[in-house]
């Protein structure tokens, strides 16, 4: 047997190679994922009967080499993958394993335990998140379970439970023995005869019990340590282990033995990779105490949550220790719910320390709310403010004061690049810019943008005073990568933080319908299990249907889904198309009236009552995704109604609907996930999705804490071969996403297209081309092109230009460039851009005319336009084209935009609804402010909602195309036209009347009156706080006459008496939508209460005879169910009581120590609530 660090190591990495033992793991994952409760289903492949004894044995086998190797100080990385293949054997075989085998239990905890220590604590948590209280444990090993589950306090009240009983008090103990003896003797002479009559029976539960004893104390005092951040806990924890361990080693207690053995090395590794062990605690001296109490609240915070949060994640350690280097710029490639947050919160955590703010930039507007509530979660607390921009693009007076004085502000690209445009000074001190999903650099237009945005960001002359934090899952390798984050670093030393773990593993398969029956085949390596049978036809039982049920792909995704619903799993149905999304709802709805399908919903309706109120109020309540939530059923797409979407959302994070039909809103990075993902297709616009795209929606399959592996699944009813093939084909492909420079790869486009049109493929040639011909930037038929095709192409050439021509603008518009220093102008924004970085990899003489297409397009716009046009243009954030044609309307949209305004003030509703219209048609006919769909009814749809009037209350052409329409077109591209509209007046200083211009008139009323469906401002300000219904804002507003113009008028009303007494009669603003209300002031305004703080007190205390107080010993203060409050030495012994009984708060932390008078404890209550020490 190995014995030497050297001959482990190798046995290691023998055993954890691909293909050991005849491809044993394979086998044994095979297996699991097709049996049910220990049998094969009838059809499906065999496997050798002595399979779960081979796992078994490998399987402990490791566990020994990996925890003998951790003894011996070896390769840490080896023990930890042998610890990982170790879990995975054992678990290969309890799950869908024999549920009456009576060893199950023990394997499941030895299995949590070594995932555990193979740094897959999340996969531990889902072994044994199902319920430990019927299982068949021993106490300690029960305890192991709790810690593992992160229960800290129901293991504390086991722990105080155990040591009330004495059950393992050393005078019960003594007695115990006593008796067993005195009975013993009566029978026998136990001098003599006390080994063959049975001595060892009544010693070895004894010694069982002190053994427990002891390890209910080293429990304590681990969860003490954990706590406090004190290594001396730990220190006596791991000693009391150590002692019991040997006595097991001695007597040959294999249980306890294996228990303890764990439990040693759990404990430090769980430390190692804690918090307190791996956030840095003085990185620097000029912030230190600011950083040392924020560091310390972060940390206890978490650990007080109802599932304690205190260790960091493999992918995230690297990112946790550089998080506090306030000049390193980080670039965080990690997988799918890898937990990239957690270091973005370590940084923000870092930023808020040394006295600067965050802005925290999201791709979707949905995503801006998902990732501020899971902020406030963390940063409420701590005392620190977060807030999203919940409008488009435009930036009112409120929202510029969430933008100047919010600690974290989260928003889009679109909404704070125009913000920044109109007042760079809004970010002076904000000292960390976090880019979520930090990939999207491409060819669109809003790519490019987005890299412009933050190539003037890294331009900004106090650019070195902040901080840039990128996330991504789904950067590339090579070049692209280095140069990608050589840009964002700013070619300082280091490089980007990469990993390919992950908390749960993928499992691939398809779900194919062939001979009247679906079966499941996976993907495992080389072997290839299926489940047959897994799905049969049935003919609905309601209605005239007689076709069998699934009758086409779409169905059998919901057959499925439905069946792995039975088998208590969540699914997430993925549709590349959002069209689908919707059919799907249809369908659904459908089929269950037919009793095709049933509900999956499994909690009472009343927990989605908000959800459903807000659904009925904005889409209806037939409206088929309101009746598809009724049955636990979640249709999501980017274009809800944003209240509606956002409460839908939140049902998603508590884990209360099954089924989640998604569209690509997901692939863009909203955190939804579930434990299976189908793709319902792999096509949009008749082209495969990309295998980026493909790898970031998978990684929503297995949710952390509840899943060990997620599902990705693939129907296929009908041409088995060629769907096959186009599945297989993304499952392996391995390639990552193109991170190419948008600009390089625009410019290129245009550069084919001259190409093509001069019929030369010659750089010096394209050169001469663009520098000598005016008409350069015409679009030009080539020869035997097809009218389809040049048709496609003039499209695709005249949007490139506009694309061009924003960047330019936005690079150049801010400032007075002359034409003869364009090409030094542009040098100077694009030095060391991604544009560039990109371009030096190609040459000299490719870059050169690669630049001159920049300078001659951007010598073309200072042409035909003015330095104040240019700016207007620049401020408004649109291209050449777009700002002419609103230069042209500008004398008439300019007056109309006033008296929209003036109307509003005035409170005249027909005339601001008439002007608003007349603006509207104006708008609408200059891209990029067109709506992807204008109904024939817009202008009815737009009075309704300027009305505030119900939208579902009244007839429309078809209500999704409104509602698409309201979303897109009035709450996105109206205000941003409008805005366009404003900053171009102001930029040109247009004269409106009588010489004045559009400063002096009142222009703040539109934008939100149209963004948010009232002409009420006050109603509007309140949604832009963040209310949902606008039906009860409306009625809140008018119900108390209320008049708010500013964001402290507004805090004043809400926190006045009349609206306190309105809201606790729990039927106000409306019986539907009390509980909503509650919820928005819980949000808006925090109560004090919330956030964590530090209060002291000293106590008085009386020791008992046996205790020995030292100063400066930490000890615990404790509530029995009488009596004054105890203390407790930190192994939970009883050593002292104090002269009161306090109201202990159980969501903060008493950190208590025993003061020079021995006779007192310094207590400091860390936490939130008002009075900790009151009595």
């Amino acid at each position: 047997m190995a014995s030497t660090i050297e001959e482990i190591e190798e046995a290691i990495r023998q055993a954890i190679a691909t293909g050991f033992r005849g491809r044993l793991l394979e086998r044994g994952l095979a297996r699991s994922m097709i049996w049910v409760d220990g049998e094969l289903p009838e059809g499906s492949p065999n496997f050798a009967d002595n399979l779960s004894y081979d796992l078994l044995s490998y399987g402990y086998s490791l566990l020994s080499l990996a925890i003998r190797l951790r003894e011996l100080n070896g390769d840490a990385d080896l023990a930890r993958a042998a610890f990982e293949k170790s879990a995975t054997a054992i678990t290969d075989v309890i799950h869908n394993g024999n549920s009456d085998d009576s060893e199950k239990d023990f394997h499941e905890v030895l299995a949590a335990s070594s995932y555990h220590l193979g740094r897959f604590s999340a996969k531990a948590f889902s072994l044994l998140q199902h319920g430990i209280e019927n299982e068949n444990l021993s106490r300690i090993e029960k305890m192991l379970s709790l810690l593992m589950l992160r229960q800290f306090s129901e293991l504390e009240y086991a722990v105080i439970d155990w040591k009330v009983s004495g059950l393992g008090s050393d005078k019960v103990l003594a007695e115990n023995l006593e008796t067993g003896v005195d009975q013993l003797s009566n029978e026998i002479d136990v001098e003599v005869q006390a080994e063959e009559f049975g001595m060892a029976s009544i010693e070895f539960p004894i010694i069982d019990l002190a053994i427990t004893d002891n390890y209910y104390s080293a429990i304590f005092e681990f969860l003490f340590a954990l706590e406090t951040g004190n290594t001396i806990l730990l220190e006596g924890a791991i000693s009391r282990i150590e002692n019991s361990l040997s006595v097991c080693a001695e007597l040959n207690m294999l249980p306890q033995w294996w228990v303890l053995r764990i439990t040693k090395h759990l404990f430090k590794d769980l430390w190692e990779s804690s918090f307190h062990r791996v956030i840095p605690i003085n990185p620097d001296q000029e912030n230190s105490e600011n950083w040392a109490l924020l560091r310390w609240l972060f940390i206890a915070s978490l650990f007080k949550r109802s599932k304690a949060e205190i260790d960091l994640w493999p992918s995230q350690l690297e990112g946790a220790r550089r998080a506090v280097s306030d000049f390193d710029d980080l670039v965080v490639s990690l997988p799918t719910s890898a937990g990239k947050t957690r270091i973005a919160e370590l940084c923000i955590l870092r930023c808020l320390a040394i006295g600067k703010r965050v802005l925290f930039i999201t791709p979707l507007r949905a995503l801006s709310a998902q990732t501020e509530s899971s902020l406030r979660k963390t940063f409420l607390p701590l005392g620190k403010s977060v807030s999203s921009l919940y409008g488009s693009i435009g930036t009112s007076d409120f929202e510029k004061n969430v933008i100047e004085t919010n600690d974290i502000v989260v928003g889009t690209p679109e909404k704070l690049d125009f913000a920044l445009r109109n007042d760079p000074s809004l970010i002076d001190d904000v000292g960390l810019v976090v880019l979520d999903e930090g990939h999207m650099i491409g060819l669109s237009e809003r790519e490019i943008s987005y890299e412009v945005q933050i190539q003037r960001l890294l331009k900004r002359g106090d650019a070195e005073q902040r901080r840039i934090v990128c996330l991504s899952a789904i950067l590339p390798d090579g070049e692209q990568l280095d140069d990608f984050v050589g840009w964002l670093r700013r070619d300082k030393e280091g490089g980007a933080i990469q990993s390919e773990w992950r908390p749960t593993d993928l499992r691939f398969g398809e779900i194919v319908w062939q001979a009247n029956s679906g079966r499941i085949n996976f993907i495992i390596g080389e072997e290839q299990p299926f489940i047959p049978n897994y799905i049969h036809p049935s003919i609905p039982p309601i209605g005239r249907r007689r076709i069998p049920f699934p009758k086409n792909k779409k169905e059998l995704t919901l057959a499925a889904t439905w069946k792995l619903v039975q088998d208590n799993h969540t699914v997430l149905i993925y549709c590349p198309e959002k069209r689908s999304v919707n059919s799907f709802a249809k369908d659904i709805i459908d089929l269950h009236k037919r009793g095709a399908i049933n509900t999956v919903l499994s909690v009472p309706l009343q927990q989605l009552e908000l959800a459903i109120i807000l659904g009925n109020e904005w889409l209806g309540a037939s409206h088929p995704i309101v009746e598809c939530l009724k049955i636990g059923v979640a249709v999501h797409h980017g274009a809800l109604p944003t209240p509606f979407r956002k409460e839908m959302e939140k049902l998603l994070r508590d884990g209360i609907l099954k089924v989640t039909i998604s569209s690509p809103t997901l692939a863009q990075g909203l955190n939804l996930s579930a434990t299976a993902v189908i793709f319902y297709s792999l096509i949009r616009n008749r082209k495969k999705i990309e295998a980026s795209e493909f790898k970031n929606v998978i990684g929503r399959a297995g949710r952390a804490f509840v899943d060990t592996h997620g599902l990705v699944l693939y129907p296929i009813f009908e041409k088995h071969t060629w769907h096959k093939s186009e599945w297989r084909e993304l499952v392996e492909d391995t390639k990552a996403r193109s991170m190419e420079s948008g600009l390089a790869l625009l410019v290129n486009s245009l550069i084919a297209r001259m190409a093509k049109s001069i019929g030369s493929g010659e750089n010096n040639k394209i050169l001469e081309y663009i520098l000598n011909n005016i008409h350069v930037w015409d679009f030009h038929n080539i020869t035997n092109e097809s009218d389809v095709l040049a048709e496609q192409e003039e499209h695709t050439w005249r949007k490139h230009i506009v694309s061009l021509d924003t960047a330019l603008l936005s690079m150049l518009g801010e400032n007075e460039v002359a034409i003869i220093d364009i090409s030094n102008a542009l040098d100077t924004i694009l030095q060391s851009s991604l544009w560039q970085r990109r371009l030096n990899r190609h040459g000299e003489e490719l870059k050169a005319l690669y630049d001159s297409v920049l300078a001659q397009r951007a010598k073309h716009i200072w042409n035909v336009t003015t330095t104040l046009q240019r700016k207007g243009y620049f401020l408004a954030g649109v291209g050449l084209d777009t700002g002419q044609r609103l230069d042209a309307i500008s004398r008439q949209a300019n007056v109309l935009l006033v008296n929209a305004n003036g109307y509003i003030f005035a409170n005249e509703e027909r005339q601001a609804i008439e002007t608003i219209i007349q603006l509207s048609e104006l708008v609408f006919e200059i891209p990029p402010f067109t709506p992807r769909n204008l109904p024939d009814d817009w202008k009815y749809i737009l009075e309704v909602w300027l009305k505030g009037e119900t939208l579902t209350e009244h007839e429309f052409i078809d209500i999704n195309e409104a509602l698409m329409f309201i979303e897109d077109g009035l709450v996105y591209r109206l205000p941003w036209g409008l805005e366009a509209i404003r900053v171009r007046a102001q930029a040109n200083e247009d004269v409106i009347a009588d010489g004045a211009t559009i400063d002096a008139y009142e222009i703040g009323l539109v934008v939100p009156a149209i963004e948010n469906g009232t002409l009420n401002r006050s109603v509007a300000l309140l949604m832009q706080a963040g209310f949902s219904s606008r039906k009860a804002a409306i009625h809140a507003v008018n119900s108390t006459n209320a008049i708010f113009t500013t964001g402290r008028q507004l805090k004043i009303w809400l926190n006045s008496t009349e609206i306190f007494d309105l809201a606790i009669r729990f039927d106000w603003p409306t019986p539907e939508t009390s509980n909503l209300w509650w919820d928005f002031i819980k949000e808006y305004a925090p109560e004090s209460k919330t956030t964590w703080d530090s209060v002291k007190s000293t106590i008085s205390v009386e020791w008992f005879d046996d205790s020995n107080p030292i100063t400066g010993s930490l000890v615990k203060l404790w509530n029995f169910e009488d009596g004054h409050t105890n203390v407790l030495a930190s192994n939970s012994d009883i050593i002292g009581t104090t002269s009161f009984r306090y109201k202990l708060f159980e969501s903060g932390i008493y950190y208590a120590s025993i003061s020079d008078d021995t006779n007192y404890l310094d207590v400091t209550y860390w936490g939130a609530g008002n009075a900790p020490f009151e009595y």
